[in-house]
């Protein structure tokens, strides 16, 4: 199987998807992932977990976009 640049933007593709789709309330507070009110002071850098829940809720913005219907 060859390594080719569609099978690269298709694994990324997925992959974006696969974050887009994690839904806040009903799978990441399960397991521990939930929104954190303590995020920190000011000057303090935000831990990794923090950091990738923003990365999550960055992409689930982006991905969420306009979807207008047209007739």
């Amino acid at each position: 199987m060859a390594f080719t640049l569609y099978s690269l933007l298709q694994a990324a593709l997925l992959f974006v998807n696969a974050i887009a789709v994690l839904h806040e309330e009903r799978f990441l507070r399960n397991v521990g992932w939930g929104t954190d009110q303590g995020i920190g002071g000011f000057g303090e850098e935000p831990g990794i977990k923090a950091q990738l829940m923003n990365l999550i809720r960055s992409v689930r913005t982006v991905m969420r976009g306009k979807m207008k219907r047209r007739v």
